[in-house]
């Protein structure tokens, strides 16, 4: 009986191990072929006790993160990392997908001790080294960001993710003989030149942020196989890590274009020519420069443009105060003894008196942040105020024992669904 017993517990340990292990075999089938939620469910059938088994908690972990289930991944690490043997070789792993998903999670501080951890059993894990860099690029440690990305790619030079961050941080990512070619490939300065200057520099940014902004597949949009030789350059041909680049002749025939388009597009706002060329940004920088050319803050104007935003100005207009200046202003407003009153409130007033918006501010110093269904409205209610700049406090004093104190969040929703005065 004695023997029975034991070759029943033996018969069922081995079936729970066989089970453990055809359920990874059957996750790892799908996630190879890509179908993670399958995957998912394979892992799902296994019993408790199998649930428990560090590859299980692992692979079930790793299903979670590649889904976004990220704190259900985060459960599945953090216990893993309590059952797993002292000499697992997954401790990297495990690590640098807490910082994945600590990242995901906005928790840069908590992402780098992770990647950290990860790096201290393997310091050349690929994952954790472009991890790491990209937490200290989000904290502003540019500099220390590029060494991380940098010793990845000396890891495994083709490594694409740690390619295209470095090209992101270009020109802070390249060494002086990295600039110097930099410049030459795009014809900012001569092939034989030794040095470069400041402008040179200054230039080789803005061709780098035209990159950026998709600079090359505009111009191969417009002018098809038609592009001027030498507008584009291609560096590395025939690579997996080839990479067009826009030169200085490319850069100016994309200004001439976007300027010409530009100028298309105020004219189809009924702005006269004259006009066009004295439009300024919000802070009063031109959009044009002498040459008609749109400048560096004109290209952000007419992008924003193109979004349907209105972020010029025609001669004479002002610009709108912003949200920091107005509640600054608003501030100042309620220092001064007035309240902030709603629309409603406001409008009653204006019946009260018989008084329009610019008579109750000009001869009854009311005041009025902003425009449109966004204004804001103030009048003085201080208990020195004498008449006649008392009399729209005493409206909205009647208007509130009338009807209640008016929930400005409410009016705002009813403004915002049309349903409002």
């Amino acid at each position: 009986m004695k023997n029975f017993l034991i070759f029943t517990f033996f018969m069922i340990f081995i079936n729970m191990l066989l089970n453990a292990q055809s359920c990874l075999d059957a996750s790892h089938k799908f996630f190879n072929s890509k179908d993670y939620i399958a995957a998912e469910h394979a892992l799902e059938k296994c019993s408790k006790a199998e649930k428990a088994g560090p590859n299980v908690q692992i692979s079930m972990g790793g299903i979670k993160l590649l889904l976004g289930k990220y704190n259900e991944a985060e459960t599945y690490f953090n216990h893993v990392l309590k059952i797993m043997p002292k000499d697992s070789p997954y401790f990297t792993y495990v690590y640098s997908s807490l910082g994945d998903i600590s990242m995901r999670k906005r928790q840069i501080q908590k992402a780098m001790d992770y990647y950290q951890k990860a790096l201290k059993y393997q310091p050349e894990d690929i994952n954790s080294l472009i991890g790491y860099g990209y937490a200290l690029e989000k904290t502003g440690k540019k500099d220390l960001a590029i060494k991380y990305y940098k010793k990845a790619l000396d890891v495994d030079f083709s490594n694409l993710v740690a390619r295209k961050n470095l090209i992101r941080l270009e020109p802070d990512s390249l060494n002086y003989k990295e600039k110097l070619e930099a410049l030459k490939y795009r014809n900012i300065i001569a092939p034989e030149a030794e040095t470069f200057n400041d402008e040179d520099i200054i230039m080789l940014k803005k061709i780098l942020k035209a990159e950026r902004g998709s600079a090359i597949d505009y111009l191969s949009l417009k002018f098809g196989i038609t592009v001027p030789e030498g507008s584009i350059f291609e560096q590395n041909p025939n690579t997996f890590y080839s990479r067009k680049m826009l030169t200085l002749s490319g850069y100016n025939l994309l200004i001439n274009k976007l300027s010409s388009e530009a100028k298309d597009f105020f004219r189809s706002k009924d702005i006269v020519v004259s006009d066009i060329f004295l439009l300024t940004d919000f802070n009063g920088n031109p959009i044009f420069d002498k040459n008609g050319l749109l400048t560096d803050e004109g290209l952000m104007v007419y992008n924003k443009s193109l979004k349907g935003k209105k972020v010029y100005l025609l001669p004479g207009e002002k610009a709108p105060l912003t949200k920091e200046k107005e509640d600054e202003l608003a501030k100042q407003y309620i220092a001064q003894g007035y309240s902030e009153v709603s629309r409603l409130e406001f409008q009653y007033v204006e019946d009260g008196t018989n008084c329009s918006e610019d008579t109750l501010v000009k001869n009854l110093k009311c005041r009025i942040i902003g425009e449109g269904h966004d204004r804001r409205y103030f009048v003085l209610s201080k208990e020195d105020t004498t008449i006649p700049f008392s009399i729209p406090y005493m409206f909205v004093e009647e208007y509130r024992e009338l009807y209640g104190r008016h929930n400005l969040d409410i009016e705002k929703l009813l403004v915002k669904n049309k349903g409002g005065p």
